[in-house]
This record gives structure tokens, sequence and C-alpha cells, in this order.
């Protein structure tokens, strides 16, 4: 390998680096990141366990009813029920949107498997599109009927039922490479674009090795100089690797 074939190759990885940390930064001031879960795997079944929850900690708090059996003045949305023929309710999202507070983060409302719904990225802008789950609603849905479905999912066909339990009906299984995608791809803006400064460094960095060895590349590179040339790339890699497995760390410690 000569300086040539270096050059060209650090200059390449700058220019993405660099590009790479743009966009990292851009995403940052453009978006709120959004909050995945602390120590909780990204399922179907785990997502309606904890809206289950959700709904049974909001009904304590309001005196036992769910909200979309409680009026607007009690802090409610009975008044926004839109119930279909099939008792599935067009107004989930103001239903969720509500209790804010009991599910903490907008993620749980899409399933892992649902690539036509994206999560919000907060419950100010939840709407329809946000959420995957089907929910019902009525006033025969309460804790004095356990069993009743009260949240369906229409990927998997998992059932919420009101005494917050699950009927799996398939379960989400999820490969190690493709769980730890998701924990990048929901987390990745928390975790990396506070690191902008350092990527755009590593990328100029690159840009101007490849600039000098390209540069110098007329000469014929002596055996000491391109030893200094690899060492220099081999670094500069496991200042990138050491950054991801630092990211990785953060995830697996959440």
């Amino acid at each position: 390998m000569n300086r040539l074939r270096i050059g060209k190759g650090c200059q390449i990885a700058g220019g993405v680096v660099i590009v790479l940390a743009i966009f990292l930064l851009g995403d940052m001031l453009t978006n709120q990141p959004i909050d995945l879960p602390k120590a909780q795997p990204i399922t179907c079944a785990n997502n309606l366990k904890q809206i289950g929850l959700a709904f049974r900690t909001w009904a304590i708090d309001h005196d036992g009813p769910f909200p979309f059996n409680a009026s607007t003045n009690t802090g409610g949305t009975m008044e926004f029920c839109a119930r279909g023929s099939d008792g599935f309710d067009s107004n989930a999202a103001l239903h969720f949107q509500i209790m804010s507070n009991e599910l903490s983060t907008p993620l749980i409302l899409v399933c892992p498997k649902d690539s036509s719904r994206k999560p919000a990225t907060g419950f100010a802008s939840l709407q329809a599109s946000n959420v995957t789950y089907y929910l019902h609603s009525g006033t025969n849905l309460n804790e004095s009927s356990p069993a009743a479905a009260l949240a369906f999912c229409p990927v998997h066909g998992n059932i919420l039922h009101c005494d917050g339990s699950v009927t799996v009906v398939k379960v989400d299984r999820e490969p190690v490479w493709r769980a730890l995608m998701d924990l990048v791809w929901y987390d990745y803006r928390d975790r990396l674009s506070s690191r902008c400064p350092v990527v755009l460094a590593i990328g100029l960095v690159l840009l101007w090795v490849g600039t000098r060895l390209k540069s110098e590349s007329k000469a014929a590179p002596k055996p000491l100089g391109v030893i200094i040339d690899v060492a220099m790339l081999l670094i500069v890699a496991m200042v990138l690797i050491g950054l991801i497995l630092l990211t990785i760390v953060g995830f697996a410690e959440r």
C-alpha cells in the first residue's frame, strides 16, 4: 500500500465522518431525543404490559375509572370517545396522550415490528400515526372486568386485558444483533449527538492526513514512512471503535 492509496482512503473516510458529524449535530438541534425505557426489552408484549400498568395507575390516581370513562372536567377523555362498531376507539392517541406521566415515553405505543408507524418525539405531538395498538373503550372496561380486552396489537395479535395481563399470541423474538440495532436506532441521538465535536475532530484529522499523504505521494515511500502511516490509521480506527464500544456499554447500563 503506497502513500497515494492511503491518502485517498483517509480523505474518503474523513469526508464520511465529517458528514456524519454534521448530520448528528443537525439532528440534535432539530429533534428531541426519544428516551428508551430503562432496563426493558423492546417487545410487543412488554409494551402492552407497560400500557396496562399506565391505565391502572391512572385509574388509581383518579378514583377508579380509566381515562376514557372519566369526564374532561376530572382530567379524563370521555367526551373524545369515538368507538366504532368493532369497539375500537379511533381516538386512541388522545386517550394515551392524557396518560403521558404514566406511560413515560411514546416509544412503547409502537410495536417494534410495525414498520409503518414511528414513535412521536413527545406526547404533545402524539397522533394516530404514532400508535400501533388498537384501544377498546367503554363503561364496561374497568378493573371489575379483569378479563375484558383493553388493547390489541394488529401485528402480533397480542391482547392486553383490563387487569394488566397480556395474552401472547405471537412471541416477538429478536436476534441479538437486531435488538442492538433497535437500541442504537431509538437512542442514538442521546448518546452520539453529544460526541459531535469528537467525531468532527476525527474527520478533520483524517482529511488532513489524507491530503498530506497525497501531496507526498510522488516521492517513493520509505518503509518506515509506510509503517507510520498505517500506525496512524490504526490509531484513528481504534479511537472510532472505542467510541462505538462506549456507546454500546452505555446502552447496556441503561
